[in-house]
């Protein structure tokens, strides 16, 4: 007789009800419309975290940590000064969650002198720059699902994608956010001649 072994369909847990809780809890607040600059520089900015290793539900108000090892992103609870041994990987800088579920980062003063990172956040600004730059509508860019993502991981690119959404909506009107839309906010932001890197003061 064969031994049948029973796999879960969600190896990690998560049950419709807990999913559907976790998905309320994310929901955007006081999204607004935004500036074509700040509206790519928080999805650009949200991006580059949400694409980070982490295990748990980041919330609203907490200093994380963004790290950079071997061309993986990091994030952590635990700030450089605290790690006794070597920190796990390049420290990039200090981020928080918005309330509308974008997020900001306060790079390290000194994060320009590294090539590592500055290669890397430049290869992740130009596949950024190309997702976007074509003829379709930016709401089919937005991560509302990333299969390819870790379970809190995709709760928060979802919930970056509707926030994103409601900006556009705001700012531009439902009417406007036509196939050309995506070519326009590029044109728009990369006029501000600034980085796209979503930066607060902490």
């Amino acid at each position: 007789m064969k031994n049948n072994q029973i796999v879960a369909a969600n190896p990690q847990g998560k049950g419709l009800i807990p999913v559907l809780d976790d998905l309320r809890s994310v929901t955007p607040v006081l999204a607004q419309g935004k500036s074509a600059h700040q509206l790519l520089a928080d999805f650009f900015t949200s991006t580059l975290v949400l694409g980070a290793k982490f295990n748990f539900k980041p919330s609203l108000g907490v200093n994380y940590y963004l790290y950079l090892d071997n061309q993986q992103w990091k994030l952590s609870l635990v700030e450089p000064q605290a790690w006794r041994d070597r920190l796990p990987g390049i420290y990039f800088g200090e981020c928080m969650l918005n309330t509308d579920q974008t997020w900001s980062v306060k790079p390290c003063e000194s994060w320009q002198q590294n090539p590592n990172l500055c290669n890397e956040l430049e290869k992740l600004q130009s596949a950024f720059i190309a997702s976007l730059n074509n003829d379709n509508s930016i709401i089919d860019n937005l991560p509302f699902y990333q299969s390819n993502l870790a379970y809190y991981q995709r709760l928060g690119a979802n919930a970056l994608a509707r926030s994103i959404k409601q900006s556009l909506q705001l700012g531009l009107g439902k009417k406007q956010l036509g196939s050309d839309i995506s070519k326009q906010l590029l044109s728009e932001a990369f006029n501000a001649n600034q980085p796209l890197i979503t930066n607060r003061s902490c």
